[in-house]
């Protein structure tokens, strides 16, 4: 898991060559202009999905984790909780492997990310994206997925 500003992302390209592709689009595209909807980058191996939502209360959010694909979650606009812990300290409550996810039970820490800072979270760490901070709230979000093979 990493946790970061995105005028730091290109510190990242280098832990895989996917990875870079997906943080020069965020780097090299006006984010806020972009309309909700699905980019492809590399075909079905980097893809954005531009998000708009409401953040919601903790009980109404699950803990999830990917298969196949490594998840960069960049706030747009606004703020948003996630939380985060291994995928090994959490129990297998259901599986999607058709749509590349599993919600898991189990604790973890929680993080604040705000807008123009992106979190990394590869196939070993389960999260909880969405949650609000104190009450739900208007976000913007970028959800680059990676395929790391």
């Amino acid at each position: 898991m990493i946790i970061d500003q995105l005028s730091n992302a290109s510190l990242y390209g280098g832990v895989h060559p996917r990875l870079k592709k997906a943080f020069d689009f965020l780097l090299e595209n006006d984010l806020h202009a972009l309309p909700v909807g699905k980019y492809e980058i590399e075909n079905d191996k980097v893809f954005v999905m531009i998000q708009e939502y409401e953040t919601k209360l903790i009980e109404e959010c699950r803990l999830e984790s990917h298969y196949l694909y490594t998840d960069i979650q960049c706030v747009i606009k606004g703020e948003e909780r996630m939380v985060y812990t291994n995928k090994d300290e959490t129990k297998v409550v259901e599986e999607q492997k058709e749509n590349d996810v599993m919600f898991l039970e189990g604790e973890g820490s929680h993080l604040i990310v705000k807008e123009g800072c992106f979190a990394v979270f590869m196939p070993q760490d389960a999260h909880m994206p969405g949650v609000c901070v104190k009450q739900p709230q208007a976000v913007k979000k970028a959800v680059v997925k990676v395929l790391c093979d």
